[in-house]
């Protein structure tokens, strides 16, 4: 439905909390004594998170030069491996949101999680690059089902008065995951003395992801309220002022994002740098991305949303070519500004249709254009892959990447203003 016109805030986060009604003191003050004892669930919520994408979709890039020297011997098969995980979380998308009528999110997540340790010990055990596909395959099908609901959970816990701040902290075990994937990689191979260790890394990722299951098992309760479930039209989009450019900049910020983001270890050790340092670099991407969505959220309250993902893109833009550069300072700016954009860009397009949509109508405009985005994503690592494995370099895709961030950010001169979005 759209939202009400006598509502005038804005909630910088990509998923909306809104309540039906506003409660009164009394109300709150029973909600906030409902909500002191959940934050132990929250944190094995986002401790899911992270292993579910930090780990389960996001450490294969870390660990690519190596699997690729073991089992691969080729970019272009790391390319499309790079791809297995990216079709698995988009199929696991829709089931999850076909199963979410019929399903507690809470039984949806823990399914997503043993999926999740699944893949990564099956990584760690794989034999071939053939069961290596099916063990991402696993990883990003269970992430999928681990991040749709989870948003939605931690907001129902805490009631309307902490739905953000609980969001918030779920999502950041992404970036958390990411950040830990680099070092977690080089005290292992500090530890067995193989600078080109790579099983041990998932196993004990697996094993994390385990422990991670027995807590949500006993933390996490199946909800004893059902809801009715309202159909909403995919067509609901169409209502948001700008939905054609929206759609499109969230498409080419998937090119841009898979582009550079599989590659950046392999293209800086590719340059010259050692492994670990590459690695750190890494990690520094998903420190900076933990607070990107934040930076960027309330940035977009005090400008436009436009003019705030157009500054995204076009720092977006700046990043791959920074990190071309023989300057460590300069690839030190470009990962960091990257990491923030990774996070900071979804969250603004996320705030515009926040503006003109809530509750459910909200979820199936989110639900069309991130399927849209994760299809884009399908066609970055194997164009990388294959144009590293005929140059030696990614240079190609890294300006590639640098070009469509500046179609991203072309689009939002074309974006007119609602009439009736003023931001406070």
């Amino acid at each position: 439905m759209l939202r009400d016109e006598r509502e005038h805030s804005r909630r910088p986060a990509v998923f909306a909390v809104t309540p039906n009604n506003t409660p009164d003191e009394s109300a709150i003050g029973a909600e906030r004594t409902r909500a002191a004892r959940p934050w132990l669930a929250l944190l094995f919520i986002g401790l899911a998170s992270m292993v579910a994408q930090g780990f389960g979709r996001f450490t294969f890039p870390v660990l690519l030069t190596a699997i690729d020297r073991e089992l691969l011997g080729s970019y272009t098969l790391a390319g499309l491996l790079s791809n297995v995980p990216l079709l698995a979380y988009l199929l696991g998308t829709g089931l999850t949101s076909y199963l979410s009528t019929r399903s507690d999110p809470s039984d949806l997540m823990k399914i997503g999680v043993t999926l999740s340790a699944l893949g990564l010990g099956s990584m760690a055990i794989s034999p071939n690059a053939g069961t290596l596909a099916l063990a991402l395959f696993l990883a990003g099908f269970g992430a999928a089902l681990v991040w749709v609901p989870a948003p939605g959970i931690a907001a129902a816990m805490v009631g309307p008065t902490q739905g953000g701040l609980a969001i918030g902290l779920v999502g950041s075990g992404i970036g958390t995951g990411v950040m830990l994937a680099g070092p977690l990689t080089s005290a292992v191979r500090a530890a067995t003395g193989n600078e080109f260790a790579w099983r041990p890394v998932y196993a004990l990722q697996a094993s994390f992801g385990v422990l991670v299951l027995i807590g949500l098992l006993t933390v996490l309760r199946r909800s004893n309220n059902t809801t009715g479930t309202e159909k909403v039209p995919i067509s609901v989009l169409t209502t948001v002022p700008n939905w054609r450019s929206i759609t499109l900049a969230f498409v080419i910020f998937g090119i841009t994002y898979s582009l550079f983001f599989y590659f950046l270890p392999a293209q800086l050790v590719a340059s010259g740098w050692s492994g670990d340092t590459a690695r750190l670099m890494f990690a520094f991407l998903g420190l900076a991305s933990i607070f990107g969505g934040v930076v960027f959220g309330r940035i977009s309250d005090h400008l436009s949303r436009q003019t705030t993902m157009g500054f995204g893109f076009i720092l977006m833009a700046t990043a791959p070519v920074l990190t071309l550069f023989n300057n460590g300072f300069l690839v030190i700016i470009g990962v960091f500004a990257f990491g923030l954009c990774i996070a900071g860009v979804p969250t603004t397009i996320g705030a515009m249709l926040a503006d003109a949509l809530e509750g459910r109508a909200f979820v199936a405009a989110f639900g069309t254009i991130t399927f849209a985005f994760g299809v884009a994503q399908l066609i970055g690592p194997p164009f990388a892959g294959w144009v590293g494995d005929r140059t030696g370099s990614f240079q190609i895709p890294f300006i590639v990447a640098s070009i469509a961030a500046l179609v991203g950010a072309s689009l939002t001169v074309r974006m007119k203003v609602p009439s009736d979005a003023s931001n406070p």
